[in-house]
């Protein structure tokens, strides 16, 4: 799982929230324009169905271990 999406917070982001009355402190991933942001989404999404099926075809073939 990756935050590609998500902003990351710090302590000092949270604080400075509180008194950002304009919103100039939101940052989030930036691309060169909407294709490559779509492209960078898809690799993320891709990789993250190939691992959740790993895990999924491994319990199938190997069984559910308690």
């Amino acid at each position: 799982m990756t935050d590609f999406l998500y902003a990351r917070p710090s302590v000092i982001e949270g604080i400075g929230r509180n008194i950002d009355l304009f919103g100039i402190l939101n940052s989030y991933n930036v691309s060169k324009d909407g294709t490559v942001a779509d492209q960078k989404a898809r690799k993320n999404d891709i990789e993250a169905l190939k691992k959740d099926f790993e895990k999924s075809y491994g319990l199938v073939i190997n069984g559910h271990k308690n």
